[in-house]
């Protein structure tokens, strides 16, 4: 049941929320509109309670659309903003809002520390469930612009009883994703209360206040969930406020140019798949099992696309707490299935060269899904924008190895 053009519906919520799965399952799906032939299957057989989660959010965004529609009306009988006031940053409708940042200066959003959140889980139960989630790993990350990847987090979680009947159901969602065991899983020994406190003490209050936590805006309803279940669990109360990651990009734009880029173009930079076989990336387990999903990694990964897009715009210089160092390979030549960067040689490469953003990019704008381009719409990039169109990290590796080192690298 398609939405009209410009509306959103029920149907077009659980399609946004089915689409990282069908991207995990290679099917062809940059945005909304291209997984819903794939979703009407599934919706068929959701329960009108389910229906109603989607439709509550649907909802909302109609509320948020008259709001603004209301506030636009009545700014334009009023006097024009100013031209030096910074953009205000729209409202999420669904999800909570983007942060303000701390400072007014470069220093202060350089300095800033940010964390990065997800948390895992075997699968997500029926509606009828109390339990939604089964948590099974977390990962977190410390952060700043200026250096880097200071400090990580990373434990799996000792699963609750599974309920009576949804024991396959949770095993074959893990087995699809993360791999990891429902039960026997001599690694996940870590109960609620010991994982919270170990993550609140990685999480450290400053002056009495928590920092704000960072999740993608696809993770941010499971994340939630479990953070509040888990402190529920153990009598206590949940001390995260969580917020998307997207946001937060958008703001950290906007900080510096006074210009927002797009959430489509933000979302593409996100979801880049060049980093998934870094090394030092994933948890030992996965990185021994060769398995893509992890807690940890997808909060590395995260860091790193910002780390990327954001180099040039505040002026870092970036060092392998920023960028994955090149991995060194015997034959002196990039495996065609490790795709690694050196953080210095290639912020050079990129400063040089303007074709060098297209390797920020994922494999799915390559192909024409995205109209964005590599640049942020709105926003005009310092390095200029490519105009050279590839296969992302085919052309990449191709690149790559007839670009000579410098002495320094």
């Amino acid at each position: 049941m398609p939405n009209r053009k410009g509306a959103r519906n029920a149907y077009y919520y659980f399609a946004l929320h089915r689409l990282p799965e069908l991207r995990r399952l290679g099917l062809p799906v940059a945005r909304v509109v291209d997984a819903i032939p794939y979703c009407s299957q599934d919706w068929a057989l959701l329960t009108e309670d389910e229906k109603e989660k989607y439709a509550e959010m649907a909802r909302q965004w109609k509320s948020a659309k008259s709001t603004d529609a209301s506030v636009k009306q009545l700014s334009s009988q009023t006097s024009p903003i100013p031209a030096h006031l910074p953009i205000q940053i729209q409202k999420s409708p669904t999800l909570p809002n983007a942060t303000n940042l701390p400072g007014r200066n470069d220093q202060a959003v350089l300095g800033n520390s940010f964390y990065f959140l997800n948390i895992l889980s075997h699968g997500e139960l029926p509606s009828h469930c109390e339990q939604r989630f089964l948590p099974c790993e977390i990962g977190c990350v410390k952060y700043s612009l200026q250096d880097g990847i200071i400090a990580d987090f990373h434990c799996f979680i000792a699963s609750e009883e599974v309920p009576c009947g949804f024991r396959y159901h949770c095993q074959a969602a893990s087995d699809a994703t993360h791999k990891i065991p429902v039960s026997g899983f001599e690694l996940s020994n870590a109960a609620y209360p010991l994982v919270l406190h170990e993550l609140y003490k990685f999480v450290q209050p400053n002056q009495g206040s928590w920092p704000l936590v960072f999740c993608k805006s696809n993770d941010w309803h499971r994340v939630n969930w479990c953070l509040k279940h888990m402190a529920k669990k153990i009598g206590i109360e949940n001390k995260f406020e969580l917020r998307n990651v997207e946001d937060l990009v958008v703001e950290l734009y906007q900080q510096k140019l006074q210009k927002e880029p797009s959430k489509t173009w933000v979302r593409s930079q996100l979801d880049v798949s060049i980093w998934d076989y870094s090394s030092n990336t994933r948890c030992k387990w996965h990185e021994e099992n060769d398995i893509l999903i992890c807690a940890l990694a997808s909060c590395k990964k995260i860091t790193y696309c910002i780390s990327s897009s954001l180099a040039n715009v505040y002026g870092i210089s970036l060092t392998e707490a920023h960028l994955p160092l090149q991995d060194c390979i015997s034959s002196n030549n990039p495996s065609p299935k490790v795709a690694i960067l050196d953080a210095g040689r290639f912020q050079k490469l990129r400063a040089q060269e303007p074709w060098s953003t297209r390797y920020f990019t994922s494999p799915v704008q390559d192909q024409g899904s995205f109209s964005s381009g590599d640049s942020p719409s709105g926003v005009k990039m310092p390095c200029g924008k490519s105009t050279v169109k590839g296969r992302g990290v085919v052309r990449f590796l191709e690149n790559l190895s007839n670009v000579p080192k410098s002495s320094s690298s």
